[in-house]
């Protein structure tokens, strides 16, 4: 089941699925997502305790942290501190599907 990063927007940035949602006490977090061609400036910032790892799978993704911008393709991955301001924005006309880990602070 896939839900929309933000549920108020009529163009969510990305949608999620929560892989192993049924596990308790999870010291990680892992996602599918899918990020639909977004125009520039339609990247919502946002941040959470904690690492993040993001791995595409198709397409462009491009990642924001701090005052990089890095433009991702299938088969490569990101790892940064989430607490920082970080933004998702699709790049191909096919959505860009990514893997996603994420570790909060313990």
């Amino acid at each position: 089941m896939q839900f929309p990063n933000d549920p108020e927007s009529s163009r969510p940035g990305f949608f999620f699925e929560v892989l192993a949602f049924k596990a308790n006490n999870k010291p990680i977090e892992a996602y599918l997502a899918e990020f639909p061609q977004r125009d520039e400036g339609e990247a919502v910032e946002h941040a959470h305790p904690g690492a993040e790892l993001v791995h595409v799978l198709q397409g462009k993704l491009e990642v924001v942290y701090q005052e990089d911008v890095v433009v991702l393709e299938a088969g490569d991955a990101a790892y940064f501190d989430s607490s920082e301001p970080h933004s998702y924005r699709g790049l191909s006309d096919q959505p860009a599907r990514a893997f996603i880990v994420s570790a909060p602070q313990q």
